[in-house]
């Protein structure tokens, strides 16, 4: 069995990997990137690499143990002969519902065509509900539809950081055939073997409409999730209470333990898109066009909700004298090298125009700076700072616990520190602030 994996970004590359570890399974696996500058850059960096590619440890392992035997170009010619094609491309959407989807669509057209007889192609990519289908019904209007290929869609499960990996050979599986049994035996009979998966966990959803809208659905309660909790925590700030004492409290019932936390905003590459896609779907595949509300005031405050926090710097920045400022984390996310919409970036961009001396400590970024801003990978003294800014999670709590400067300024922003962290640093530093408390 041959499998080929098309686009090794985020999701494309550990999944190229994974099917690398079933080598008793899988007689060859081949990844293709786009035939452009920015694909054969991405295969240079990928052999220039030398270990920690993804900064996980099991993926790591597995770039290590395999790169000699990477068959990886942008030649699409070496994945016709598969038995499956994952489609692993991001199908891009900005607030204005401007949409890669012709090029998307070129491109699963080209496989389409040149597959060899009984291959399957798997879209393992977010889509805007109706897409598959409507995608079908091109290719049956435009006269090359191919029954022997078979076309299965089922949204990627990536959580990059340290469950990197286990997120995509663990996290339930979501699929569907649009009702045809036998490619559902052929998906299901791949998907145990090269997942860690059961029963339970392979979900077969009767259309690609369920499929699909399963993800968007999934990320837009998500990103809501976090609009909805921004004016809580502006409102605790005022009414000088804990927020987070409060919401830990709630979060002792059941049904409520996936209630958010305040922080810097919403950054990454899924979040500020993916919600998107039900009015592209509406205004580009049903005859009814939706508004959507909610999603329009959920994206409007998440693109917003970083500005709290620069006010906030801003604010300290001119009331006290400040030279040296050290952020920890530049990354949207903890433990990734991923700097897609990171707000930490928009709040680098607003303070570096009063000429501040700005460090950044992220030991996963791999850039050597950022807006002229040194990222640095290790920490051995804090008192050259006068102010640290805490965006990311990051181990260095104990060097600020025992080296810190003693007028120096701390503000968090996505509750980093601990009760007893902030009853040790209060008596050492000038002053802390901690987004959603107004109790400090």
């Amino acid at each position: 069995m041959k499998i080929s994996v098309i686009g090794l970004g985020f999701v494309g590359f550990p999944l190229f990997l994974t099917l690398l570890k079933k080598k008793k399974l899988i007689s060859k696996v081949v990844g293709i990137e786009d035939d452009s500058i920015f694909g054969k850059n991405k295969i240079k960096k990928i052999f220039k690499t030398d270990k920690k590619y993804f900064n996980n440890k099991e993926l790591d392992y597995l770039f290590t143990k395999y790169k000699n035997k990477f068959d990886i170009s942008t030649n699409y010619l070496h994945a016709l002969d598969s038995d499956f094609l994952f489609i692993c491309l991001p199908f891009n959407i900005n607030k204005n519902l401007i949409t890669n989807e012709k090029k998307f669509f070129i491109t699963i057209k080209k496989y389409y065509l040149g597959l060899k007889k009984g291959s399957t192609i798997i879209l393992n990519s977010t889509l805007p509900p109706g897409f598959t289908s409507n995608l079908i019904k091109n290719i049956k209007k435009k006269n090359f539809f191919r029954k022997e290929v078979k076309i299965v869609y089922s949204p990627e499960r990536v959580e990059p950081g340290l469950n990197y990996y286990k997120s995509i050979v663990e996290t339930p599986r979501v699929f569907s055939s649009n009702g045809n049994k036998k490619v559902s035996n052929k998906i299901i009979n791949l998907f145990n073997s090269i997942f860690k998966i059961n029963k339970s966990k392979l979900i077969e959803l009767d259309k690609y409409e369920e499929a699909e809208l399963c993800k968007v659905l999934e990320n837009s309660y998500r990103a809501t999730n976090i609009a909805f909790i921004e004016e809580w925590g502006l409102f605790s700030e005022k009414l000088g209470a804990n927020i987070y004492s409060v919401i830990d409290a709630i979060k002792q019932r059941e049904t409520h333990k996936n209630i958010m936390r305040p922080g810097l905003g919403v950054g990454g590459y899924c979040l500020t898109k993916d919600p998107f896609f039900a009015k592209f779907s509406s205004s580009k595949y049903l005859k009814a066009k939706l508004k959507f509300p909610f999603i329009n005031l959920t994206m409007q405050v998440n693109s917003k909700m970083h500005l709290r926090s620069i006010n906030l710097i801003k604010k300290i920045l001119s009331k006290n004298n400040i030279k040296k400022i050290l952020l920890v984390g530049i990354s949207y996310t903890n433990n990734v090298d991923d700097l897609r919409n990171s707000r930490a970036i928009d709040l680098l961009r607003s303070i570096k125009r009063k000429k501040y001396n700005i460090s950044i400590y992220d030991p996963y970024v791999k850039e050597k700076k950022i807006l002229n801003s040194k990222i640095i990978t290790k920490i051995n003294k804090l008192k050259n700072f006068d102010l640290i800014i805490m965006i990311n999670n990051y181990d260095i709590k104990k060097i600020f616990l025992n080296n810190i400067k003693k007028n120096s300024i701390i503000i968090d922003l996505n509750r980093i520190l601990k009760k007893n962290e902030i009853n040790i640093l209060k008596k050492k530093t000038k002053d802390i602030y901690i987004l959603g408390r107004g109790d400090i």
